[in-house]
Protein backbone atom coordinates (compact mmCIF):
# COMPACT_ATOMS: atom_id res chain seq x y z
CA UNK A 1 0.00 0.00 0.00
CA UNK A 2 0.81 3.77 -0.67
CA UNK A 3 1.49 5.75 1.99
CA UNK A 4 -1.55 7.60 0.85
CA UNK A 5 -3.93 4.60 1.26
CA UNK A 6 -2.02 3.70 4.65
CA UNK A 7 -3.42 6.99 6.16
CA UNK A 8 -6.34 6.58 4.19
CA UNK A 9 -7.46 3.14 5.47
CA UNK A 10 -6.26 4.29 9.09
CA UNK A 11 -7.98 7.56 9.23
CA UNK A 12 -11.35 5.76 8.11
CA UNK A 13 -10.88 3.16 10.78
CA UNK A 14 -11.60 6.10 13.40
CA UNK A 15 -15.09 6.57 11.68
CA UNK A 16 -17.79 4.98 14.44
CA UNK A 17 -20.08 3.23 12.31
CA UNK A 18 -22.73 0.52 13.27
CA UNK A 19 -22.85 -2.44 11.86
CA UNK A 20 -25.22 -4.75 9.26
CA UNK A 21 -25.67 -7.83 7.85
CA UNK A 22 -26.93 -7.15 4.29
CA UNK A 23 -28.62 -10.71 2.45
CA UNK A 24 -29.91 -11.27 -0.44
CA UNK A 25 -31.65 -14.77 -1.82
CA UNK A 26 -31.39 -15.89 -5.55
CA UNK A 27 -31.65 -19.51 -5.31
CA UNK A 28 -29.46 -19.70 -2.55
CA UNK A 29 -29.58 -17.16 0.54
CA UNK A 30 -26.15 -15.07 1.14
CA UNK A 31 -25.39 -12.57 3.49
CA UNK A 32 -22.30 -10.16 4.46
CA UNK A 33 -21.06 -7.82 7.02
CA UNK A 34 -21.37 -4.26 6.08
CA UNK A 35 -20.12 -1.06 7.60
CA UNK A 36 -20.37 1.34 4.45
CA UNK A 37 -24.15 1.50 4.73
CA UNK A 38 -26.06 5.01 4.95
CA UNK A 39 -29.26 6.62 4.03
CA UNK A 40 -30.30 8.22 1.46
CA UNK A 41 -33.14 9.67 0.83
CA UNK A 42 -36.80 9.92 3.01
CA UNK A 43 -39.05 10.53 -0.16
CA UNK A 44 -38.73 8.22 -1.70
CA UNK A 45 -37.18 6.10 1.34
CA UNK A 46 -33.68 4.86 0.00
CA UNK A 47 -30.37 3.22 1.36
CA UNK A 48 -27.19 3.19 -0.07
CA UNK A 49 -24.05 0.77 0.40
CA UNK A 50 -20.71 0.05 -0.33
CA UNK A 51 -20.17 -3.45 -1.98
CA UNK A 52 -16.49 -4.50 -3.00
CA UNK A 53 -16.29 -6.20 -6.73
CA UNK A 54 -14.88 -8.94 -5.32
CA UNK A 55 -17.74 -10.03 -2.71
CA UNK A 56 -19.50 -13.32 -3.91
CA UNK A 57 -23.01 -11.13 -2.71
CA UNK A 58 -22.66 -8.89 -5.77
CA UNK A 59 -24.04 -11.33 -8.27
CA UNK A 60 -26.63 -12.61 -6.14
CA UNK A 61 -27.64 -9.19 -5.32
CA UNK A 62 -28.26 -7.94 -8.59
CA UNK A 63 -29.92 -11.78 -10.00
CA UNK A 64 -32.21 -11.36 -6.91
CA UNK A 65 -33.06 -7.04 -7.64
CA UNK A 66 -33.91 -7.42 -3.89
CA UNK A 67 -31.72 -7.41 -0.67
CA UNK A 68 -32.29 -7.09 3.01
CA UNK A 69 -30.19 -5.06 6.03
CA UNK A 70 -30.51 -5.93 9.48
CA UNK A 71 -29.49 -3.59 12.34
CA UNK A 72 -26.90 -5.85 14.91
CA UNK A 73 -27.17 -5.34 18.33
CA UNK A 74 -24.54 -5.28 20.79
CA UNK A 75 -24.25 -9.17 21.57
CA UNK A 76 -24.46 -10.17 18.08
CA UNK A 77 -20.39 -9.98 17.05
CA UNK A 78 -20.12 -13.25 16.68
CA UNK A 79 -23.21 -12.44 13.91
CA UNK A 80 -20.75 -10.42 12.38
CA UNK A 81 -18.18 -12.57 12.14
CA UNK A 82 -19.89 -14.97 10.61
CA UNK A 83 -20.89 -12.91 7.62
CA UNK A 84 -17.48 -11.35 7.71
CA UNK A 85 -15.97 -14.48 6.02
CA UNK A 86 -15.35 -16.38 9.62
CA UNK A 87 -18.38 -18.67 10.04
CA UNK A 88 -19.51 -19.52 13.42
CA UNK A 89 -21.83 -22.28 13.85
CA UNK A 90 -25.73 -21.76 14.59
CA UNK A 91 -25.08 -18.20 13.53
CA UNK A 92 -27.71 -17.80 9.79
CA UNK A 93 -30.80 -16.41 8.28
CA UNK A 94 -34.39 -16.50 9.17
CA UNK A 95 -36.27 -15.62 5.81
CA UNK A 96 -33.78 -12.82 4.97
CA UNK A 97 -32.95 -11.63 8.14
CA UNK A 98 -31.00 -11.62 11.00
CA UNK A 99 -32.85 -12.62 13.99
CA UNK A 100 -32.98 -10.45 17.01
CA UNK A 101 -31.87 -7.31 14.81
CA UNK A 102 -32.39 -4.02 15.98
CA UNK A 103 -33.67 -3.28 12.82
CA UNK A 104 -34.80 -4.97 9.35
CA UNK A 105 -34.67 -3.14 6.00
CA UNK A 106 -36.82 -4.96 3.09
CA UNK A 107 -35.49 -3.34 -0.21
CA UNK A 108 -35.40 -3.43 -3.70
CA UNK A 109 -32.39 -3.11 -5.61
CA UNK A 110 -32.93 0.67 -7.15
CA UNK A 111 -29.64 1.36 -8.87
CA UNK A 112 -25.31 0.42 -8.74
CA UNK A 113 -23.11 2.85 -9.22
CA UNK A 114 -19.04 2.42 -10.16
CA UNK A 115 -16.89 3.04 -7.05
CA UNK A 116 -13.49 1.89 -7.83
CA UNK A 117 -12.79 -1.02 -6.07
CA UNK A 118 -16.95 -1.41 -4.80
CA UNK A 119 -20.03 -0.94 -6.47
CA UNK A 120 -22.63 1.70 -4.50
CA UNK A 121 -25.89 -0.21 -4.19
CA UNK A 122 -28.86 1.79 -4.06
CA UNK A 123 -31.99 0.38 -2.36
CA UNK A 124 -35.93 1.67 -2.01
CA UNK A 125 -36.92 0.72 1.50
CA UNK A 126 -40.54 -1.54 0.99
CA UNK A 127 -41.17 -2.61 4.21
CA UNK A 128 -39.16 -1.98 8.25
CA UNK A 129 -39.49 -4.50 10.85
CA UNK A 130 -38.45 -2.85 13.92
CA UNK A 131 -36.98 -5.42 16.76
CA UNK A 132 -36.59 -4.22 20.59
CA UNK A 133 -34.70 -1.55 21.37
CA UNK A 134 -31.34 -1.84 22.89
CA UNK A 135 -27.67 -0.96 22.41
CA UNK A 136 -26.06 -1.46 18.40
CA UNK A 137 -23.24 -3.36 17.80
CA UNK A 138 -20.68 -0.39 16.85
CA UNK A 139 -17.54 -0.59 15.11
CA UNK A 140 -14.35 1.21 15.79
CA UNK A 141 -10.72 1.66 15.77
CA UNK A 142 -10.40 -2.04 13.82
CA UNK A 143 -12.86 -3.46 16.96
CA UNK A 144 -16.31 -4.05 18.45
CA UNK A 145 -16.90 -0.93 20.51
CA UNK A 146 -20.26 0.06 23.53
CA UNK A 147 -22.13 3.11 23.33
CA UNK A 148 -23.09 4.23 27.47
CA UNK A 149 -26.56 2.83 27.74
CA UNK A 150 -29.38 3.93 29.89
CA UNK A 151 -30.43 1.24 32.17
Amino acid sequence: MTSLEEAFKEALSRFASGVTVVAARAGEERGMTATAFMSLSLRPPLVALAVSEGARLLPLLEEAGAFTVSFLREGQEGVSEHFAGRPREGVGLVEGRVEGALAVLRCRLEALYPGGDHRLVVGRVEAVDLGEMGPPLVYFARGYRRLLWPS
